[in-house]
C-alpha cells in the first residue's frame, strides 16, 4: 500500500485522493504494520545489494555495511568506534 513519489505523479488526482482516503480511514495499527513491513523489506533489498556486489560476504559485514549506510558517519564512530 505504499506509493513511492514515481507512481504518485503518474496518478490522476482522482486516484491520488482515493488513495489519502483510504490511508485516512486505516487503523493507526495497521498503518505502522505495513510501515514496518515495508522497513523490513528494503533492509532484505538492501542486504541482498550488498552480497551482490560482495559475493561470500558473511552476515556479520552486510550487518555493518548497512549501519555504515544508513547512519551518519559521525554517529556511526560514537556508537561503533569505526
Amino acid at each position: 500500500m505504499v506509493v513511492g513519489d514515481h507512481e504518485w505523479q503518474r496518478m490522476s488526482p482522482e486516484a491520488r485522493g482515493k488513495y489519502l482516503e483510504i490511508l485516512r480511514r486505516m487503523p493507526p495499527g495497521k498503518k505502522l504494520k505495513i510501515t514496518l513491513e515495508y522497513c523490513d523489506f528494503i533492509r532484505e533489498v538492501m542486504a541482498a545489494g550488498i552480497r551482490a556486489r560482495h559475493p561470500g560476504i558473511s552476515d556479520e559485514e552486510v550487518r555493518k555495511e548497512m549501519i555504515r549506510r544508513t547512519l551518519p558517519p559521525d554517529l556511526v564512530r560514537k556508537v561503533y568506534g569505526w
